[in-house]
């Protein structure tokens, strides 16, 4: 059996469990990044979309966020993209991720560097089973931020369902 069939039936387990009892566990990460998410269950920040019937469970699919300088995942952004992959192939649906940066640094820089956030998204969505992700990178054109506060709120990949 191939570690792509694999990840499908331990993500479709996964999503039973949730539909099972009603909701998605909590714990002192997700809350953080719940507080962190925008928007609605239907529409968020840029337009990310989330919320959908899945058999009675609602998902969400949740930014990412990155520390300064990093396109690398840690452990919060890990967990935020299991939750957000079990909900798009719950939903049968590709991904368009844009990566995103804070002001500083050249505009140069900040679209690779939002192309390579995007990039790490999508392979992980990858490996995670949802197919035909797409990565995008807007750099610092959305950034809102205007201290350490608002910047680490820019660094972010935005994940939308197509």
């Amino acid at each position: 059996m191939s570690t792509r069939t694999i990840t499908r039936i331990l993500t479709a387990s996964a999503a039973l469990a949730l539909v099972a009892c009603g909701s998605a566990p909590q714990n002192a990460e997700n809350a953080q990044a719940d507080n962190r998410s925008t928007g609605s269950m239907q529409q968020g920040r840029n337009g990310a979309t989330s919320g959908g019937d899945t058999g009675g469970a609602q998902c969400q699919i949740q930014p990412v966020y990155f520390a300064y300088d990093s396109s690398e995942l840690d452990g919060r952004a890990r967990s935020s993209l299991e939750s957000s992959a079990r909900c798009l192939t719950q939903r049968n649906n590709a991904a368009r991720v844009t990566g995103m940066t804070d002001p500083r640094g050249t505009e140069e820089y900040n679209l690779a560097l939002g192309e390579r956030r995007a990039r790490t998204v999508t392979q992980y969505l990858t490996n995670m089973g949802v197919d035909q992700s797409r990565p995008h990178s807007v750099g610092e054109e959305m950034a809102a931020g205007n201290d350490e506060s608002g910047w680490a709120n820019d660094r972010r990949a935005e994940i939308r369902a197509e």
